[in-house]
């Protein structure tokens, strides 16, 4: 009997070390002390279901997450039958940083069979499910949020999924709804009247519709670049070139005052037109220091529906052979090579060229060449007219001169010529 109660009294004794010793990993994490937390992860064997949870809880609090060690800890917790939600729910978290995607959403479901439709839970498995690819049933577990709980992410989820579904009846009616249920100006308002404009411009050709929503997005956020591409994007595709214009002009205004970001400086030019074609896109940018870049001030890329470029024009100002008031287009399409007189060196006059029938195209070389041929005179260059020098006279040889003659013109009557062949006699 002794024994026995010397063995209830040794029990007791240790229980009361382990609760004291889980106490007091418990008040190091109210104190948010997790270095001293972790020391305790080798003894993690001997170290309570609840104890080793924190441990775990540790390893995924600290700047750098270790979701490995902290996956060692709370399968530990589950060996030693600790049967909590909160258990299931952190080792979730640490199986979603390890990228075990299925593994987590298991133990979701768990956590749901603990609280049926938790919102937390439901939020995170739908997140999950959505990372995943798989839009179906992320779409069924957002829309089941949506009808328990008046959350902002599932509405918005729900457009996006109906978007990346190509169910765009459906996702015009969540983007509608939740341009009036967002607050103007806020995250998920900003997030909707981005997929409006995007849709109603690429999808639905409301080009109108697309253009309000970008205006009320550039009243909230002026400086956003994004927003004034689309802007001049949208002002071009209706026709609007004296806006467009405008807006190109603003963006240019912009990069001379060094107010974009800075990855437009190094690119060096902005796309400033884009069309939609039957098998593709056109894209337009503008090149903002055409000197650095082959003199190229415009360019225009053919992009087919996989994304790939297919195709590239493009084209630069240079003086004119003749006339240094006057500008030609140096325009490349694909590997041929023109020139052109520039009446318009703006954009309008940059796409001019794609509509010139080749019958107007000029070869570069054969431009210069007919053109250093002309009769007229570059106005800004006349010069006064070579004068030749005139050569020194030189002077007038008289025949004879210095043999004394009545008549000039008279030739004198010479002597008798001595034969050489004798010898004067004295």
């Amino acid at each position: 009997m002794r024994l026995s109660r010397n063995l209830i009294i040794l029990f007791a004794c240790l229980t009361t070390s382990l609760a004291a010793q889980s106490s007091y990993i418990g008040r190091l994490w109210n104190t948010k002390s997790y270095d001293k937390i972790i020391e305790y992860s080798p003894k993690g064997a001997t170290l309570s279901g609840r104890d080793n949870m924190t441990v775990g809880r540790a390893f995924m609090a600290i700047e750098e997450k270790q979701p490995t060690k902290a996956l060692m800890h709370y399968d530990l917790a589950i060996s030693k039958r600790m049967n909590s939600e909160d258990l299931y729910y952190f080792r979730a978290e640490a199986y979603y940083e390890l990228g075990q995607l299925r593994e987590a959403l298991a133990d979701l479901e768990k956590c749901l069979e603990f609280r049926a439709n938790h919102q937390k839970y439901m939020l995170f498995k739908a997140a999950i499910q959505y990372e995943m690819g798989d839009l179906k049933n992320a779409y069924e577990t957002y829309y089941a949020i949506s009808e328990l709980y008046d959350k902002q992410t599932p509405f918005y989820m729900l457009a996006r999924i109906s978007i990346e579904r190509e169910n765009y009846y459906k996702a015009r009616e969540w983007v509608d709804e939740n341009m009036m249920r967002f607050e103007r100006g806020k995250d998920f308002w900003r997030m909707t009247a981005e997929q409006q404009v995007d849709t109603e411009w690429h999808i639905w050709k409301e080009y109108e519709k697309a253009q309000k929503t970008q205006d009320a997005l550039l009243s909230y956020f002026p400086n956003d670049v994004r927003y004034l591409k689309n802007r001049l994007g949208l002002y071009r595709v209706q026709g609007q070139d004296s806006l467009g214009i405008w807006a190109e002009n603003d963006l240019l205004t912009r990069y001379n005052e060094n107010r974009l970001p800075l990855e437009y400086y190094k690119k060096g030019s902005i796309k400033v037109g884009e069309y939609v074609r039957d098998r593709g896109v056109v894209e337009d940018f503008l090149t903002f220091r055409p000197a650095l870049f082959d003199n190229t001030k415009y360019a225009r890329f053919y992009i087919s529906e996989s994304g790939a470029v297919v195709g590239k024009h493009w084209a630069g100002l240079q003086e004119h052979p003749q006339d240094s008031t006057k500008k030609i287009w140096d325009f490349h399409r694909g590997d041929a090579h023109y020139a052109m007189p520039a009446s318009d060196t703006s954009y309008l006059g940059f796409t001019a060229l794609f509509d010139a029938p080749d019958s107007v195209l000029i070869g570069y070389d054969d431009f210069f060449i007919l053109n250093a041929d002309s009769t007229v005179l570059d106005s800004t260059n006349v010069t006064a007219p070579e004068v030749l020098k005139e050569a020194p006279m030189e002077p007038e040889i008289m025949p004879f001169e210095g043999i004394p003659t009545e008549d000039p013109m008279e030739v004198p009557q010479q002597g008798e010529t001595q034969d050489s062949t004798g010898v004067r006699e004295e």
